[in-house]
């Protein structure tokens, strides 16, 4: 009651001024979705990530970063993370492997389902390097160094196409009982990526075909 009284206090009635709402946690006393996250983190300041605001940069559909930014996050629902919520899901192993408990670190990086899935990946792409199990870490390092920003938004997109085609395979794998096929997730990413940057920039004019064949060229044509 002390702090409403107080609070009170501070209100100063005009004569023939009409009420109004006045957001003041923003400073034109308008409200903004940065100044409303302000007030939640309670320090005053928007801290950005620089991992997510190259996720955000990457050419793929929302639904696609979302998904990723949900692995990033280990927000995604994999047996482990619905069993920590109480969830009944029977079988807690990796459906796509069947070894191990099928947590967001080992679906997506350290089943060797996954290790295949980035190896043909990598192999389309031509380049070889010991990859990161965990997330963000492996995520910052899936670039093209000395290259331009808009080369690695390309090479982020490719990421967040990797991801979500195991995710969208492992689903397959449990609701329709599909076939493990690495190959095929490969395939689709491909298909998907290729799709995303034709239809976000203008200069990606090149075939699907030359996007097989030879991906760092066509990169180099996405502005």
């Amino acid at each position: 009651m002390d702090q409403l009284y107080q609070a009170l206090l501070e209100v100063r009635l005009v004569l023939g001024e009409a009420d109004r709402w006045v957001w003041k946690a923003g400073g034109l006393q308008t409200f903004s979705v940065s100044s409303a996250y302000s007030l939640l983190r309670r320090d005053g300041e928007v801290v950005f990530s620089p991992t997510y605001s190259k996720l955000w940069s990457c050419k793929a559909v929302p639904s696609a970063l979302v998904t990723a930014w949900r692995v990033l996050e280990n927000k995604i629902a994999t047996r482990a993370n619905l069993e920590r919520r109480g969830v009944l899901v029977g079988n807690p192993l990796c459906c796509l492997c069947g070894k191990e408990e099928e947590s967001y670190r080992h679906l997506f990086f350290d089943c060797r389902f996954a290790w295949r899935v980035w190896c043909l990946c990598l192999e389309w792409l031509g380049v070889a390097f010991v990859s990161h199990i965990d997330p963000v870490l492996n995520f910052a390092q899936f670039r093209m160094c000395q290259s331009s920003k808009s080369v690695n938004e390309v090479w982020h997109t490719i990421w967040v196409g990797v991801v979500g085609e195991i995710w969208t395979h492992r689903n397959f794998i449990i609701f329709n009982r599909g076939v493990v096929d690495a190959s095929e997730v490969c395939a689709r990413m491909q298909a998907k990526v290729w799709s995303w940057i034709n239809a976000r920039s203008r200069s990606a004019l090149f075939p699907f075909s030359s996007w097989c064949m030879v991906p760092l060229e066509c990169m180099r044509m996405v502005v």
